[in-house]
């Protein structure tokens, strides 16, 4: 009895560490893109963070979050990727950016959008990592 209450023990100290240790890794969104302004990342409201990070050696790639604008009299449309456009952000080649809903005091912004890209050159990659 007194074996099988110390094997039961054991099992559980070596569970909790584990358990302790688990998290969700960041979400990896590996695409290729091309120079039509596409969806590269599915709206989630459970978004924390991403990080877009550019791996071309010389092509430039734009992401942006889907629209619609909210400005008075503007078009209710949905915001379409340009390289240098307004309303993206254009990743140079081996750029990274981080668009994070942190803030310096207060809660965490609210940022579920879904995301559109292009690229200057057909078939290029961007990668993307996204946090929960």
């Amino acid at each position: 009895m007194f074996k099988r209450l110390l094997a039961v023990i054991f099992l559980v100290g070596l569970a909790i560490p584990a358990l302790a240790l688990a998290q969700t890794p960041p979400y990896t969104y590996p695409q290729t893109i091309g120079t039509s302004s596409v969806s590269i990342l599915p709206a989630n409201p459970a978004r924390k963070k991403i990080i877009f990070h550019n791996p071309n050696d010389t092509a430039k790639i734009a992401v942006c979050p889907v629209g619609p604008n909210r400005l008075s009299g503007s078009s209710q449309a949905a915001i379409v990727a340009v390289i240098n456009g307004a309303g993206c952000s254009t990743l140079l080649p081996y750029q990274t950016i981080e668009v994070s809903g942190s803030t310096a005091s207060g809660p965490q912004q609210a940022m579920g959008s879904a995301w559109v890209g292009i690229a200057s050159a057909g078939g290029s990659a961007i990668t993307i990592w996204e946090f929960e």
